[in-house]
Order: structure tokens, then sequence, then C-alpha cells
């Protein structure tokens, strides 16, 4: 055997054998997310069933050879420290400017947000934002600084009653009982809690899509993972599989099919 034949097959079996260390890698290492705390889009306390953003990513990361996943279920704020400090290597709805040196997805995940309030003929009446002046209005906690200049104005107006609430069921019991006049948020979140929590039934209630909202960040510690969980993602997007657990989550939790985009494709957040 010649020595250039030798060299060749050794570089050979260096390669197969790098290939079968990485998956093995892949196969072992473990990884933390940090992820949200409210049904149904992840798991909450006292209720059965994985979120549909947890659902997705776990499923993501599984079929790239990750298994030994721990998922954190954490409010925003505490998102947003655990991966800052670096305690996770994956971040799900990160709605801060991700920090330096962290990898964004491509992808952020995107909330039903909408202007929502009782069936009424005022509220029939309502078209833009400017039309909710001289109304009672709440949010969630960080709301005006997610949707848009025009949305941060409004809420700082004198003629508006303005507020936000950290949490979500007692921001919607505030609109179950006529507290305030709208409500801005996530409309699913607010139908299942409607549907399921109380005496009332959804359909009392409407929404506006008039919102500018981008999304929030997935964020991941290292930039191959990302990579890794980008291309995945997009495939199972081409080939329908998100389509088929999107609908499957809905029916799990007898929520209404909607129109929307729950990953939405950003390549403007992709970091080299």
């Amino acid at each position: 055997m010649s020595k250039f034949r030798l060299i060749k097959n050794t570089s050979v079996i260096s390669l197969l054998l790098l290939g079968i260390s990485s998956n093995t890698i892949a196969a072992h290492e473990k990884l933390t997310i940090a992820s949200g705390n409210f049904a149904p889009y992840f798991i909450q306390n006292e209720i059965i069933g994985n979120g549909f953003f947890d659902n997705v990513v776990v499923d993501v990361l599984n079929k790239q050879g990750y298994t030994k996943l721990k998922i954190i279920p954490l409010n925003n704020d505490a998102i947003q420290r655990y991966f800052d400090n670096q305690v996770a290597d994956i971040a799900i709805n990160y709605t801060a400017q991700p920090p330096k040196g962290a990898f964004p997805s491509r992808f952020r995940i995107k909330f039903m947000n909408r202007v929502i309030m009782h069936s009424s003929e005022w509220a029939e009446n309502i078209t833009n934002l400017s039309d909710l002046k001289d109304l009672t209005v709440a949010s969630f906690i960080g709301a005006s600084q997610l949707f848009g200049n025009d949305y941060r104005k409004l809420t700082q107006q004198k003629n508006i009653n303005y507020s936000e609430i950290g949490n979500q069921q007692a921001l919607n019991k505030q609109l179950h009982t006529n507290r305030i006049d709208v409500r801005i948020g996530d409309y699913l979140v607010f139908y299942w809690n409607t549907a399921h929590l109380t005496q009332l039934s959804p359909k009392q209630f409407i929404y506006r899509d008039i919102l500018n909202y981008d999304g929030s960040y997935i964020v991941f510690q290292q930039s191959a993972l990302r990579d890794e969980f980008d291309d995945a993602l997009m495939r199972m997007m081409h080939s329908g599989e998100l389509d088929k657990l999107t609908q499957q989550w809905l029916t799990q939790y007898n929520l209404p099919s909607v129109d929307h985009q729950f990953f939405a494709n950003n390549t403007a957040s992709l970091q080299p």
C-alpha cells in the first residue's frame, strides 16, 4: 500500500470517527431550555399537557439527536435572566433584544396578540389604535415596549386609562368583569382561559388585528446548535409537519382553528 493511499484512508477513517463522535455528543448532551409558563403555549402548573411552543422546540431538537432536554417554565424576566447568566442553553420567548454573543434563530415565535373587547356596538367601530382613546385598556407587563412606537405613544396619552398586569388570569378577569374596556394580548390565551376557567363564552368577545408585532426571540448560546435547529424547523415547515402539529395542539386544547403563523421567518435576526 502506498504512503499516499495510507494517508488518504487514515483521513477518511478520521472523518468518519469525527462524524460518529459528533452524533454521540448530540445524543448525550443535556440542554436546559428557559421557556414560558402559561397555557396553552407553554407548560403551566396544574395544567395537563405541554404547550405548543415547548412541543415544537422539543420535537425539532429530538430530530437532531438531542434527547436530554430540561424545560424550566419561567416568566419573561426570568427567561432573560437565566439565558443572560448562561444557566440556560436555549431561551424561548426572549422578549428583549438578544445580548451580544447570543445567537437568535431566524424564526421568532408569534403569539396571536390582538385587541380584545366585549362584543358591542362601539367595539365594532374599533379599526385602529387611535380609536382606543378615552377607553380603559390593560395589557401584560412590557407590552408598551413590544408593539411599536404608535402603541407606546398611545399608552402615554392623558386621554387613555392604561395599565399593565403581570398575571394573565387576573388580566382576563378584568375584561370578564367589565373593569376594563379592552384587553391587549394573545387571543388564544384569553379564549382558553375564558372557556375553561369561567362560566362565560368566548363568543361574547371580539378582537381586532391592529397591533404592530414582530414576535419574540428563540436564542441559543451556540451558533452550531442554532443552525441545526433552524434547518430542522425549516424542513418541518416545508413538509407540512408543523401544520399538523399546530392542528393537533388546537384540537387538544379545544381551541378554534385560526389563520395565524406561529413561527415567523425573520432572517434579519440571524447573526453569523
